[in-house]
């Protein structure tokens, strides 16, 4: 089986940061229109500060990346998506 290389997994460890985003910014907006906005703001804050936390580590691993920092950059993605992933379990549930 072909190794990964740093860059590789770095370059797919900031596509995925970049689907969480995507996925939690539609998310947000999904409920926005479905429980209206008075709703949405007070209830589904959470999904704001995943977002935030999300475009923070993709601005960051994507600067690693661009630095050469592969290995790096890989490190942040794969952490940042495993704190999101416990963050939505604990938070939003």
């Amino acid at each position: 089986m072909k190794k990964w290389r740093a860059q590789r997994v770095a370059e797919v460890g900031i596509g995925l940061l970049l689907l969480l985003l995507v996925r939690s910014l539609w998310e947000y907006r999904r409920l926005n229109g479905l429980y209206g906005r008075e709703i949405a703001m007070n209830k589904f804050e959470p999904f704001i500060s995943g977002c935030l936390a999300a475009a923070l580590a993709v601005a960051l691993a994507f600067l690693l990346y661009v630095w050469g920092k592969h290995k790096s950059s890989a490190i942040v993605s794969a952490a940042a998506i495993i704190a999101l992933f416990i963050y939505k379990i604990v938070v939003i549930g």
